[in-house]
């Protein structure tokens, strides 16, 4: 059964000064040439700012907030679902940017074989110096629940 209280719950704001290291070992392990984001005021690369918020919460709170111990259980599977940015500002190397996110959807979809519960995050970034937005991550977990054979 999935968790529709969490719609529109806030989970929490995290704070992250983008570095040159992990953004160096990201573009490695997206396959993309680390040198092409080395230098001051380099960009990130496309996707970077989804590990933000796991990044800047130190492990704490899962899957940016969401209860992934009361999600978990016999018969469940996590999925990663699709995840989106939104870009106002490109992110660069140096910037400090201070995320809020929030359950934005919850919503459930049956198969045959499995009910599947939708838990979309979405997380706001602005420039903790001026407020100024810099890019909206959406990600989408899926907790898939197998039913019982016949």
């Amino acid at each position: 059964m999935a968790m529709t209280e969490l719609k529109g719950q806030e989970l929490g704001a995290t704070r992250v000064e983008i570095e040159q290291g992990p953004v160096r070992v990201f573009a490695s392990a997206v396959k993309a040439d680390p040198d092409a984001y080395t230098g001051e005021d380099a960009l990130v690369p496309a996707t970077f700012p989804f590990v933000m918020t796991y990044w800047g919460s130190m492990g704490e709170g899962g899957a940016a907030g969401l209860p992934i111990d009361q999600l978990r259980g016999p018969g469940k599977m996590l999925l990663h679902g699709e995840q989106e940015f939104e870009y106002h500002q490109w992110p660069t190397v140096g910037d400090v940017l201070e995320g809020t996110t929030r359950v934005a959807d919850v919503y459930t979809k049956d198969t045959e074989s499995a009910t599947m519960d939708f838990y979309v995050t979405e997380t706001a970034w602005t420039h903790a110096e001026s407020g100024d937005p810099a890019v909206t991550t959406r990600f989408t977990l899926i907790v898939r629940t197998s039913k019982p054979k016949d």
